[in-house]
């Protein structure tokens, strides 16, 4: 049951067959042969459903999420690895996107993506450099979206002695990693050094390829399992934040 609400959740909202110029639409076709590494995506999240309940907000680039259960098993990668994996294809795949001035990008094109980011995963090359400080204080920052008290405590405590004891990593289910980071720089929150963790790392599989409700992310399986994470929160822990970790309130 849970298999089938998630697959309606992933379908597509449009079901045109072939593939425009400018890279409008898709080749759907492509989808039903099941060649290449079409085995390894999920289906287009469809604009309506690209939100996040926890974090109040309708998501502005949508997701291209992977099976990264098939993807583990074809090519032995760790669950870090496939969420980086899916990090680096979404946001190579977003610069492509804005070359062409496109919506959608053609499968051969998102092959070719595909291979290129899996060579750089097995280089050992990330687009989230986790931090390798023995403490790592996440701070999730999507109440100040739209909540002007919630703003300014989250500016105070980004000046308080608390959260200068561990590496800042700023957290967001609702802006990706350029939106975050030019987010905080607008309000004027400005930590040297700071790390920036998006939605695009969170996928319906957890670490052990079990499909659950909604996208996750392992926080224990993405940083070193020597570090200690605190998670700093304005509200109630988000589904979405699993792991073991020290929770602080702000």
């Amino acid at each position: 049951m849970k298999y089938i609400i998630l697959t309606i959740l992933f379908l597509a909202s449009s079901c045109s067959s072939y593939t425009l110029k400018n890279y409008e639409r898709r080749n759907e076709r492509t989808y039903e042969d099941g060649n290449g590494v079409i085995q390894y995506f999920l289906a287009d999240l469809p604009n309506w459903a690209n939100f996040s309940s926890a974090g109040s907000c309708h998501r502005n680039f949508p997701v291209r999420y992977l099976n990264i259960k098939n993807l583990r098993d074809s090519f032995a990668l760790s669950y870090e690895e496939a969420i980086q994996f899916q990090l680096m294809f979404n946001e190579y795949s977003k610069e492509k996107k804005e070359m062409a001035k496109a919506s959608y990008i053609p499968f051969k094109d998102e092959e070719k993506i595909f291979y290129t980011v899996l060579d750089k995963i097995k280089a050992g090359i990330r687009n989230f450099q986790k931090p390798k400080y023995n403490i790592v204080n996440l701070i999730w920052i999507d109440d100040a979206l739209s909540n002007k008290k919630s703003l300014q405590k989250l500016k105070k405590v980004t000046k308080s002695e608390k959260f200068g004891t561990g590496h800042p990593v700023f957290i967001s289910l609702c802006l990706n990693r350029v939106e975050l980071k030019d987010y905080l720089a607008k309000v004027g929150i400005r930590v040297p050094g700071a790390k920036f963790l998006s939605y695009e790392l969170l996928n319906p599989f957890d670490h052990q390829n079990n499909l659950v409700a909604v996208p996750i992310i392992d926080l224990n399986r993405v940083f070193n399992k020597n570090q200690k994470i605190q998670l700093f929160l304005p509200k109630d822990r988000p589904f979405e934040f699993k792991g073991k970790v020290k929770l602080v309130d702000f």
